[in-house]
């Protein structure tokens, strides 16, 4: 039987216990905890993780399970409760290890479709530290711009600097035009700087004349990968290369990559993502149950 719980604080010990060198930004507690409002709820089905999605116009859907269960027994028990609700079972943001995974367990059983909306965006490290490389001599302009023209400070964030950095991002956000249909943008950022100290996450501002202008907010999701959850910056130029380069320099200069989620579709952060130079992005595919289990 499955029972959806709602992701709250509490359920990080059961997230950890079952997602292990995940680099995937869909499987990642701090991500669906604070983004749980938004109709994501979890269960363990067969000793594995299974996330489920649902919202006011989106059917409940579901993720790959996760963990060292039985996967197989899991797809079938959930692809059964989604059929139970008169749809059509769908496991979204699979990586393409996970597909190839699917596709052996239950043979022709799914249709795979490509999300290109929901692709990660991964960097190295070093590339966004120095803004080395012709390719982006621009962003390498702007950062100098601001570090010429600017006395700054850098200062690694405790729990006290968390309403300081609410304050930042409701200013940052009154001029974003396209956040205007993401409601739970704001809740979702309140819910992650309310909770800083109980999360796994690190954090770094930049501040002028002691006051913040741009914060950056991530963690440790592999061995070798750091993910970015949060970055927002007051309007100077180069401000958003330097929160970038002293973020990743201050607390993950030791992690070759460096994950910066994905752009929503939005055509403006897809612009800004790819001017960065990502090495690769983490495609996610959605698999549509075209046969009976």
């Amino acid at each position: 039987m499955v029972e959806r719980k709602e992701i709250t604080i509490m359920a990080q010990p059961i997230f950890q216990k079952y997602i292990h060198n995940q680099v995937n930004s869909t499987y990642n507690f701090t991500n669906m905890f604070i983004w749980g409002g938004n109709g994501i709820t979890y269960d363990v089905v067969e000793d594995c993780l299974v996330l489920f999605f649902q919202g006011t116009k989106r059917p409940v859907s579901a993720s790959y399970p996760v963990g060292s269960g039985d996967t197989k027994a899991a797809i079938r028990k959930v692809s059964d409760y989604i059929k139970s609700e008169g749809l059509t079972p769908v496991f979204r943001n699979l990586s393409e290890e996970m597909v190839k995974e699917l596709e052996v367990l239950f043979p022709g059983s799914f249709a795979f479709v490509e999300d290109r909306n929901d692709a990660d965006y991964i960097y190295e490290t070093d590339k966004l530290i120095h803004l080395s490389g012709k390719s982006l001599h621009s962003k390498r302009n702007h950062f100098n711009f601001f570090k010429k023209t600017y006395d700054y400070a850098y200062k690694t964030l405790t729990q006290a600097d968390m309403p300081a950095c609410l304050s930042l991002y409701d200013r940052w956000a009154e001029e974003k035009e396209e956040l205007k249909w993401s409601g739970g943008s704001r809740e979702a950022t309140k819910r992650l700087l309310e909770n800083f100290d109980k999360l796994p996450v690190r954090g770094g501002g930049i501040y002028m004349d002691n006051a913040l202008v741009a914060f950056s907010i991530g963690e440790q999701v592999s061995e070798d990968t750091v993910l970015v959850h949060l970055e927002f910056a007051a309007d100077y130029r180069g401000l958003f290369n330097v929160i970038n380069s002293e973020f990743l320099s201050h607390e993950w200069a030791e992690l070759p990559f460096a994950n910066r989620e994905e752009d929503m579709g939005l055509a403006g952060l897809r612009q800004a993502k790819l001017a960065y130079r990502p090495v690769r992005l983490l495609n996610k595919f959605n698999a549509v149950q075209i046969q009976k289990l």
